[in-house]
């Protein structure tokens, strides 16, 4: 079949938004449960205008007692401020449903495993938390990381691959790698890694036009967001300032300094929330939250829990089957080739290539420096995750150069590792196998509401993944509107 509107903005557009909803729609179907410590100065501003995290004392060990009083969680604020935007949208019916929660009856089991599920069951919120968790998925996690899927999609489409291989490469990335898995719930990695690769993206133009001063801007806002999220952004102001000077090749030397500045302009507003907030809530503008907070065992090494970079810890990130970049999604190791790869239809240029790479290498660096990469079993693969778009990009690349069958078989394996790990959100491919054959594929929501007093029926899981597939083919399968005629979507997306 012929591409029907392969050069038509519009209808890039229109395979744009059906991977943002496909991959919306997974990630709000596998939404997990879990409260974390981006979600209480979250629920602080939405229940009482504050960051100061009091009230939850004692919930978790990542809350701890500030210098100068008040409480706080032991990381940037960036995941948490983003949020608490659909919470104070809400703030009305969460509060309803507080009061609802709190008049029912209490039943605790004697024999709990710890997770904080069942703190909020104890104090009668157990169904108020699940609804913050899912917010925080459908509503910030989910838009983001397909928003940025669909952006990818669009730039590759705008870059001249055709609308078949750019909805491809998009979905993949979106559904074949661990970005699914950690999309489940409220992170600041991942957030740090959308910002990253959508500066990136941002900054790049395939026909080598003149950047211009809002890209530089733009690409500033979004890289000085990633540090606000966590100080492992320093890699993307780094890598997405060194691409904006590189952008700007051959353009006069006041132009390129101008460009810079401009990026520095859009970092800024970032780096002056991080600092407000330190300053606010620990007295030092420049001191990070670890600096205040009981040392752990991993932690105390270094300068709070951040040394030197060493051998064994780049290698479990890499291989470690609890959290492991490599063993979470082993077709990613593929992309290390791409510089030897050169003979295939669609090839990211050598210098985006090399910056790819630059962003791949100092993220490995600085995850294998930061000993808090040792507490990754508890909740699997995290601080690599910023990396997977540009070294999915890289692997699919290398992917072209395979017979179409093994490109399939690699896809399809890809994909089938990310659903069952995503479904059951264990730590490995194993447990999340033993945990789908054990519970007879009941998500991780549904057993939590199991354990809240809701009965889950053993036709649950069947009807929401019949649901799920019926939708996601109502995406696909629905007309395409082009000013003028209706296109049949088959044809919007085959060639």
């Amino acid at each position: 079949m012929v591409e029907v509107c392969a050069a038509h903005p519009h209808q890039r557009s229109l395979v744009a938004w059906r991977v943002f909803f496909t991959c919306w729609l997974v990630y709000t179907v596998f939404w997990t449960p879990y409260i974390v410590r981006e979600h209480f100065p979250a629920l602080t501003i939405a229940e009482q205008g504050s960051m100061n995290v009091q009230r939850y004392l004692g919930w978790t060990e990542d809350i701890f007692q500030g210098p100068r009083g008040g409480a706080y969680i032991n990381n940037n604020p960036g995941a948490s401020l983003v949020g608490a935007i659909p919470l104070v949208l809400i703030k009305p019916f969460l509060a309803r449903v507080d009061r609802w929660n709190q008049q029912r009856p209490r039943y605790i089991p004697l024999n709990t495993d710890g997770e904080l599920f069942w703190h909020t069951k104890r104090e009668g919120r157990e169904f108020y938390f699940l609804l913050v968790a899912f917010v925080t998925v459908a509503l910030v996690m989910a838009p983001a990381t397909a928003g940025t899927a669909a952006y990818l999609c669009l730039r590759l489409s705008q870059a001249g691959v055709p609308q078949v291989s750019a909805a491809q490469a998009a979905i993949l990335y979106g559904l074949a790698t661990p970005v699914l898995y950690r999309t489940a719930y409220l992170n600041h990695n991942l957030l740090v890694g959308d910002a990253g690769i959508t500066a990136l993206l941002l900054l790049w133009d395939p026909w080598g036009k003149p950047l211009a001063i809002k890209q530089a801007i733009l690409a500033g806002m979004l890289s000085g967001f990633a540090l606000l999220c966590d100080y492992s952004g320093v890699v993307v102001v780094v890598v997405a300032g060194l691409y904006t000077w590189l952008r700007s090749v051959g353009l006069c030397m006041g132009q390129r300094w101008h460009l810079l500045l401009a990026f520095g302009v859009g970092v800024f507003p970032g780096v002056a929330a991080l600092g407000i907030y330190q300053e606010w809530a620990f007295g030092s503008l420049f001191r990070p939250s670890q600096h205040y907070m009981t040392p752990t065992a991993p932690t105390s090494l270094g300068y709070r829990g951040f040394d030197w970079p060493t051998p064994a810890l780049l290698w479990a990130n890499f291989f470690d089957p609890r959290f492991g970049l490599f063993a979470y999604c082993p077709a990613l190791m593929l992309g290390l080739a791409a510089p030897f790869v050169t003979r295939v239809a669609h090839r990211i240029p050598t210098r985006e290539t090399g910056i790819l790479l630059l962003y791949f290498g100092l993220f490995v660096l600085f995850c294998a420096a930061n000993q808090y990469s040792r507490l990754q079993p508890l909740t699997g693969l995290r601080y690599l995750v910023p990396v997977v778009p540009g070294i999915a990009l890289l692997a699919m690349q290398v992917a072209q150069s395979f017979p179409r069958l093994v490109g399939a078989a690699i896809a399809i394996a890809s994909l089938g590792q990310s659903f069952l790990m995503a479904a059951a959100h264990e730590n490995s491919l194993r447990a999340s196998v033993d945990a789908l054959l054990t519970r007879r594929l009941v998500l991780a929501w549904m057993a939590r509401l199991s354990d809240a007093g809701v009965q889950i029926g053993g036709a649950v899981p069947w009807v929401t993944f019949g649901l799920l597939g019926l939708t996601l083919a109502l995406i696909w399968l629905m007309p395409a509107i082009r000013p003028g005629r209706v296109v049949p979507a088959t044809k919007v997306i085959a060639s």
